[in-house]
């Protein structure tokens, strides 16, 4: 029954938990440098709250989506050199949307489990 739950915790959990740091790192490394040279534009901002949303486990499913799709963009229209980046992101973000937060996330507590009292 643990392998159909969505918020897992123990080492599924952990293993989930690094997953969304490493693409919480790869959107950093893809979008969020333009925001530490003080240069910032829509698109970093973008990243930005997406890779603090990874970060916290809040929205992460939503979330998944997006950085996704934002991976999708700059792989096929953006003027980007690190195209390995942007198919790792995509995998990786695609994998943690269908999979879930895990139980070490904002999303279990607020979403998670509930005990039902009659």
């Amino acid at each position: 029954m643990e392998a159909l739950y969505r918020y897992p915790r123990g080492i599924a959990g952990f293993a989930l938990l690094l997953l969304r740091i490493a693409i919480g790192v790869l959107l950093l490394a893809n979008g969020c440098s333009d925001i530490l040279r003080m240069n910032p534009s829509r698109g970093s901002l973008i990243h930005f709250v997406v890779w603090l949303g990874f970060c916290l486990g809040l929205f992460t499913s939503f979330l998944g989506i997006a950085a996704a799709i934002l991976s999708l963009w700059a792989l096929l229209w953006g003027h980007t050199n690190l195209a390995l980046v942007q198919v790792v992101t995509l995998l990786l973000s695609g994998a943690i949307a269908i999979l879930g937060p895990g139980g070490y996330s904002v999303d279990a507590l607020l979403f998670g489990r509930r005990r039902v009292v009659h």
